[in-house]
């Protein structure tokens, strides 16, 4: 046997903590950032602010061993975007046949603002206008492949699925998590009549296993579809930036009173150079980072706030009809970023403008075609649904008369496109819309 020795050279990309919390900053909405620094203020010594109202709260966590946390897959605060939508992006990425992407958009559609499958699979095959339709097994395939690749329990049939398929992904897979499942396929109706004494008996636990198993039971989300929700951009929405018209020109600012100043505490250097404590150190340098990324996300959300407004002007000057087109990669481009920093500073950010209050992204869209790049899908969703909106009700518009406007005002568009907006609009058709 012979024996050498190799060199060999590689690349690697490793996060270092500091990109890592400089990530998790700059993706963060503004509440969850104040949470954030709650936690930082509360566990890093070093750090002081003046802003007490973060200090409000007190960290109530329990100080359980680590075998007795079960529960610890699912995030269940409330996000931005449709259940439909987050359905149709996480699917995205997978390639379908056109039967499957026919039949994976009609289970789509099936599913409630709850996350459940609202028809039987039996149903959902008879509905989909194909002649030969898909197997029963294919839609149960297709199905599995959505409860699998979105949160769990989302495309449930009932509860008892939905809460099996939350309680396959916790991570401490014991016996208690074991009982769990048990209870939850056999014995929900028990449960919900807190028949507790026959519950000990067809498990063969005792009363503390009992109560582990029902706080992990708790702890499940029986409609994981409701964290779903489209925020009210009009409601308790507080703006990062704001853009105003000053002499003649559009300045954008942050909001001063969303931006929270931490500092060192006075004698922060002191301790370091006294103390051998190496935890101590790494807490300062981490209270040093925190402070550095909390005015870069600052400087991030200022300027590409800015660089989207310089490319909405006729958004800021007429309205939503005239948004222009803009994307991601145009932005990044300009100010020399990723185009995903891009996308983390525009999700979930605020800018407030004369004509209301706006998500980042909403300024992001597509053009109408190759040939007529200078307008935005938006602005012809806008146009549309303006032109119904003023329409003689006696009289209203065919989907062909819209075409006509359209093109005579320049915009070159088909009647089938007409009509997908129209659609998209939840407009009815004319003969439907006539009084």
């Amino acid at each position: 046997m012979k024996l050498g020795l190799n060199l060999r050279l590689s690349q690697s990309l490793k996060l270092t903590p500091l990109l890592q919390q400089s990530i998790k900053l700059l993706h963060a909405s503004q509440s969850e950032l104040n949470d954030l620094i709650e936690e930082y203020l509360s566990d890093n010594v070093f750090l002081s602010t003046k802003d007490k109202t973060l200090l409000s709260k007190k960290s109530s966590q329990s100080h359980n061993s680590s075998h007795e946390i079960y529960y610890d897959i699912f995030k269940s605060e409330v996000k931005n975007q449709s259940l439909k939508e987050y359905l149709v992006e996480n699917i995205a990425i997978f390639n379908f046949s056109a039967e499957d992407q026919l039949t994976i958009s009609y289970l789509i559609d099936s599913i409630d603002e709850n996350g459940y499958l609202a028809e039987s699979l039996e149903d959902i095959r008879s509905s989909i206008p194909i002649e030969k339709k898909p197997k029963i097994q294919q839609i149960e395939k297709l199905l599995k492949l959505i409860q699998n690749s979105t949160h769990p329990g989302i495309g449930s049939r009932n509860l008892t699925e939905c809460l099996i398929i939350q309680l396959e992904l916790v991570k401490n897979q014991d016996q208690i998590c074991s009982l769990a499942k048990i209870l939850v396929k056999n014995n929900l109706n028990a449960l919900a009549n807190k028949n507790y004494a026959g519950l000990k008996k067809i498990l063969k636990c005792s009363d503390i296993d009992l109560e582990k198993i029902i706080a992990l039971i708790k702890n499940l989300n029986p409609k994981p579809g409701l964290i779903f929700q489209k925020i009210d951009r009009t409601s308790y929405i507080t703006a990062d930036v704001f853009v105003k018209k000053e002499n003649d020109k559009w300045v954008t600012s942050l909001n001063e009173e969303n931006k929270i100043k931490l500092k060192l505490i006075e004698d922060a250097e002191t301790i370091i150079n006294t103390s051998p404590d190496n935890d101590l150190k790494e807490k300062f340098q981490e209270a040093k980072w925190l402070i550095k990324n909390l005015n870069e996300r600052s400087i991030s959300i200022l300027r590409v706030a800015r660089e989207i407004m310089q490319n909405q002007i006729s958004f800021l000057e007429n309205g939503e009809s005239n948004i222009n087109p803009l994307t991601l990669k145009k932005i990044a481009f300009n100010l020399e970023l990723h185009e995903s920093t891009i996308s983390r500073i525009s999700t979930n950010k605020f800018i407030s403008t004369p004509h209301g209050v706006y998500e980042m992204k909403f300024f992001f869209n597509s053009s109408l075609g190759k040939d007529n790049s200078i307008f935005s899908a938006r602005s012809l969703l806008n146009k549309i649904n303006f032109l119904v909106s003023n329409e003689n009700p006696q009289k209203p518009y065919s989907d062909s008369e819209i075409c006509k406007i359209l093109n005579n005002d320049g915009i070159e568009i088909s009647r089938r496109t007409v009509a997908k907006y129209r659609i998209k609009l939840k407009i009815l058709p004319s003969y439907q819309r006539k009084v």
